[in-house]
């Protein structure tokens, strides 16, 4: 019998649980840990920003569907991992102590480095959870007049996001927009093909911002804000009167004396997931050390191909499965120019369209997983 430690209950950590525990059985002891007990759908939290969903639609109880899958459940965050023991520090609600595994799959996530920038945490609005999106949400219903500048920040991964936020923005103060009480600005950090990975889409999505009246910077690489600018090191001075950046991402730093992550303290991993210089180990999600955007859809697969190898390796056969890394996303301007978006950062290969429909498949394919999850 294996003993398979999965440390994150997000998107990764859950997809890895759920399909180890629906090939192994109750053969194999699966445990999963993570800090907080609420599974949160993060791909619907703009929805969420502007009420087209509430928050018991987009969150579930995690230890209640792992219970359902067999999967057991430890409330706590890893503090450190023993590869030549086979053990994971944990410290929380259920355990001050160590774990032990035969195998280790870490999706921890990503840090949002907040002190990175001045002024950030004091000044900015983000919508990364449910208690900084409804607080987003507020701002929006007490604002009515003057300039709302959305962006990403240096080493932010989620240009989606950003950009649906724009175009929801866009909708929600329709008329305020057209007789110029309200503006909308969107920034950038460099270019649409840097944010989304080298997607060539600028000409594609800059049409759809000119027709909802969303004025676009790039090459603005935000270095403070203060209680009414943001500033960058290319000395750019951007007034705002509401301001929503998502902020920095980076891995954590208790990985870091093991030698397995990069600068921005990522995890270092394969083509098949494994952790680079630890046996028996993989990462999946967004504590993964590979370029470009960080989305829902690429923790799931990670945690797919984790899973395969894993299950390979328990039957004593070498790992087969590959990732492939790419973007695959709709970008839901909430009407016709909704964009859909397929494209291989390692193959440089891509598919773009256009339309309404790609609105629709987007809320279809919502809750569709949704559902899956809770599952």
């Amino acid at each position: 019998m294996s003993n398979i430690l999965v440390i994150g209950g997000g998107f990764g950590g859950l997809v890895t649980a759920k399909r180890l525990a629906l090939e192994l059985g109750k053969e194999h002891t699966i445990t999963l840990v993570s800090p907080n007990r609420t599974f949160t759908f993060y791909p619907a939290l703009v929805r969420l920003v502007f009420g087209d969903c509430s928050v018991d639609e987009i969150t579930f109880d995690l230890p209640e569907a792992l219970a359902e899958l067999g999967v057991r459940y430890i409330q706590g965050e890893m503090t450190a991992v023993h590869p030549m023991l086979k053990r994971v520090a944990i410290e929380g609600g259920d355990i001050n102590g160590e774990v032990s595994y035969d195998y280790l799959v870490i999706a921890i996530g990503r840090r949002l480095a907040l002190g990175q920038i001045p002024g950030l945490r004091e000044h900015a609005h983000h919508i990364l959870g449910t208690k900084a999106a409804m607080k987003f949400s507020r701002a929006i219903d007490n604002f009515n007049e003057g300039r709302i500048v959305v962006g990403l920040s240096p080493g932010s991964r989620l240009p989606v996001a950003v950009c649906e936020t724009a175009f929801a923005l866009a909708r929600h103060f329709d008329e305020k927009v057209k007789d110029g009480s309200i503006s909308i600005s969107v920034l950038f950090p460099g270019s649409l093909e840097d944010a989304f990975g080298g997607a060539r889409l600028h000409d594609t999505l800059l049409e759809a911002f000119d027709r909802h009246k969303i004025h676009a910077h790039f090459d603005v690489p935000v270095s403070e804000v203060t209680k009414d600018e943001v500033l960058s090191t290319k000395k750019h001075r951007i007034h705002y009167d509401l301001l929503m950046l998502m902020p920095p991402f980076r891995g954590f730093t208790n990985l870091r004396e093991l030698g397995i992550v990069d600068d921005d303290d990522f995890i270092k991993v394969d083509e098949k997931l494994r952790v680079e210089g630890m046996p028996a180990s993989y990462a999946v999600g967004d504590a993964v050390g590979l370029s470009g955007p960080k989305l829902a859809h690429m923790a799931v697969r990670q945690a797919e191909v984790a899973a395969a190898n894993i299950v390979s390796e328990i039957k004593g056969e070498e790992p087969r499965e590959a990732y492939v890394h790419e973007v695959a996303a709709v970008i839901d301007s909430g009407g016709p120019d909704s964009i859909f978006l397929h494209y291989g950062v390692w193959k440089d290969e891509q598919t773009i369209k256009k339309g309404r429909f790609w609105s629709w498949a987007k809320d279809a394919h919502d809750a569709y997983w949704r559902h899956k999850a809770k599952k």
